[in-house]
């Protein structure tokens, strides 16, 4: 498709947005609502909360995705939202775009959904798509609340819950990449006892040869008020997954055939159970949180970062956490756990049906974490929000005999002024720290015990509010990440070895904004997320060479999310979404050759919804762009590709 088409079908096809509030009818029309996002000072996130507290008075960069918004998407890749959050990478984490880390942590219900340690802003998908009541999108080491790892921030995944009136929908889908997808739900109330009950299936291949993600998920959440002041709640996840992810391309490779199968990155078939108690007590000056959470899950096949292996993975984690209301003031005292276990059966790296020889290893972690923090009001304006979380890290293994231990305390420090005109400004101050794993320590040809944490250092200060009809939020953050752990190769040619060392210190930058404009009494929204970020190595010396200077690799400086939405008659929401990036470096090294801008993206999305009915249609890159993310490695640029042009419908009925 040219330009001139694309423009062509913008014309016809009338636009979209987000936004923070309802519409609200010019003439006889009964408008719907558009939605919700990003802007957290709107009516609809009133209900997100850390600690207690409010997202919106609290000093963090923070973002709500609202079911609303989830519930239009459609979405079955996570970056079909991520992408409308400022802050968000190419590449497995927020704001750090290293995918060999773990700098973000997904959550589900304020509990890591997996090991603090293997998470990834993809990770989300993990979670019942149909059970989530909303995401919150929190960066940085910024809260006591949460793990010190997070350099990037927390995903927190919020699931539904029980409708105060019974209610149950069924729902269907089908289009392009033999897309289809197939669901039930129901929820309610009897007595005390309230329940949510969900079951989807989704088939989909993809656009290249032999791709597949299959999965199936049930939940069920049931929710006991004991009294007015005591609540427990149960919930259960079951999540079954086939799919099969081919490896990158080169340019040839694409001009010659972009369907091809090309090399094989990943073909596993994966199963989750989940079960979660959590408790909650109010008190006359305070309330009491208990959770814990039985998860394990089962991975067989070719993970794309290793080779063939049968691996079982069970994990149990808790949480406790105290609040105590003063009269204005309040603090909270918690203690948080992880404790996991990986037993691996691993294959000959060409054993890609798993029936040869193996070897079979056992990886513990146990993380324990103490926390506190006291909220005070200074003066009526001003509030000063103080933690600090104390973290310990132990490491275990069968393949090595020695066991690898780290602690360190982080502190953290915000205050938020009350500007008039509900306009709020805000200041964070935090520390974090990300410790080695055992194969950096211990396996990788030439191990290096000696490996210090990688210690983090955050600073933001952001301004949120609205001013008319204009909704915004703005954060300017610096994150100095020293002892900066790198695996490198080391020796002579053909006496090559790998070796992780600390080696030197990565500078993380940038302005993050969110901007929406909901004229009054008008039935359209718009909304803009900007990222700009200046990602460089501010001191590297590898076995490659001294890179200090360099920008870090897939590192645009800019990111633009544009989303406009427009209800041109009663019930009808129609939405268009642009998505852009600017040039970046593939490598280290940042190689001229190896420069790559992925093209410009485009989306429809539209809904009817009408009494108990609801239909859609949507139409995805309509751009037809492939190339999604680059890597040059050996003088060559390799792409990791995306799918083409896809349309999709749907109907779902509500009884």
């Amino acid at each position: 498709m040219n330009i001139q088409q694309l423009i062509g079908m913008i014309v016809l096809i009338p636009p979209v947005s987000l936004s923070a509030s309802e519409l609200l009818p010019t003439s006889d029309i009964e408008y719907v609502s558009i939605g919700t996002i990003s802007v957290i000072n709107g009516t609809s996130d009133q209900r997100a909360t850390i600690g207690g507290t409010p997202l919106k008075q609290s000093p963090l960069n923070a973002h709500v995705v609202t079911r609303e918004e989830i519930e239009r998407l459609k979405f079955v890749d996570p970056d079909e939202f991520l992408d409308r959050i400022p802050g968000e990478t190419q590449v497995r984490n927020l704001r750090i775009p290293n995918g060999g880390k773990s700098y973000t942590i997904p959550m589900l219900d304020g509990i890591p959904l997996e090991s603090p340690y293997e998470g990834a802003t993809q990770r989300l998908d993990r979670v019942n798509t149909s059970d989530i009541e909303r995401v919150e999108v929190i960066k940085g080491p910024s809260s006591a609340l949460y793990g010190n790892n997070a350099f990037g921030g927390v995903v927190n995944v919020i699931s539904r819950e029980a409708p105060n009136e019974p209610e149950g929908k069924v729902w269907a889908e089908s289009g392009s990449f033999s897309r289809q997808r197939f669901g039930v739900n129901a929820g309610g109330r009897v007595d005390k006892l309230g329940y949510f009950i969900d079951a989807n299936i989704r088939r989909t291949d993809g656009q290249r040869d032999d791709a597949k993600n299959d999965r199936e998920q049930a939940s069920i959440k049931l929710l006991y008020d004991v009294n007015d002041a005591l609540r427990f709640t149960v919930r259960a996840e079951h999540l079954s997954e086939d799919t099969v992810v081919r490896g990158d391309l080169t340019r040839a490779q694409l001009a010659d055939n972009p369907n091809q199968a090309g090399g094989l990155n990943s073909a596993t078939d994966y199963t989750q159970d989940y079960i979660s108690l959590k408790a909650e007590q109010d008190f006359e000056s305070g309330s009491l949180d208990g959770s814990v959470v039985w998860r394990e899950k089962s991975t067989i096949g070719l993970s794309r970062f290793s080779g063939p292996k049968d691996e079982d993975d069970s994990a149990i984690s808790s949480k406790i956490m105290y609040r105590h209301n003063f009269a204005e003031d309040n603090a909270i005292i918690g203690f948080e756990s992880y404790k996991g276990e990986q037993f691996t059966k691993a294959y000959g790296r060409a054993d890609t049906s798993l029936s040869g020889p193996y070897t079979t290893f056992d990886n513990e972690l146990a993380l324990y974490a103490w926390f506190a923090q006291y909220q005070a009001y200074l003066t009526e304006n001003l509030i000063l929000t103080s933690g600090v979380r104390y973290e310990d890290v132990t490491l275990q293994s069968s393949l090595y005999e020695d066991d690898a231990n780290f602690s360190d305390i982080s502190p953290k420090f915000g205050l938020t002024y009350d500007l008039p005109a509900g306009k709020m400004l805000w200041l964070n101050i935090s520390k974090g720290f990300y410790a080695p794993g055992l194969k950096s320590l211990f396996n990788i040809d030439s191990g290096n015990p000696d490996l210090k944490p990688e210690d983090a250092t955050n600073i933001e200060v952001g301004l949120r509010g609205s001013s008319g009809d204009f909704n915004y939020d703005f954060a300017v953050y610096h994150t100095r990440i020293k002892n900066y752990l790198v695996t490198q190769t080391f020796g002579e040619v053909g006496s090559e070895y790998l070796s992780t060392t600390n080696a030197g210190q990565v500078t993380v930058k940038g302005i993050e904004s969110v901007i929406e404009y909901a004229p009054y009494k008008t039935n359209w929204r718009v909304g803009l997320t900007h990222t700009y970020a200046l990602n460089t190595y501010y001191s590297f010396i590898s076995s490659k060479g001294d890179f200090s200077g360099n920008d870090m690799h897939r590192s645009p400086k800019h990111h633009f999310n544009a989303r406009l939405a427009w209800q041109p008659i009663g019930h009808l929401v129609v939405e268009f979404e642009g998505d852009f990036y600017s040039t970046y470096f593939s490598d280290d090294a940042n190689t001229p050759a190896g420069k790559f801008k992925r093209d410009e993206r485009f989306n429809i999305r539209m809904t009817y919804d009408k009494k108990n009915w609801s239909f859609w249609a949507n139409a995805l890159n309509l751009t037809d762009t492939r190339e999604d993310r680059a890597t040059y490695s050996r003088g060559q640029l390799k792409f990791r590709t995306a799918d083409g042009r896809a349309f999709y419908t749907g109907v779902s009925y509500k009884f």
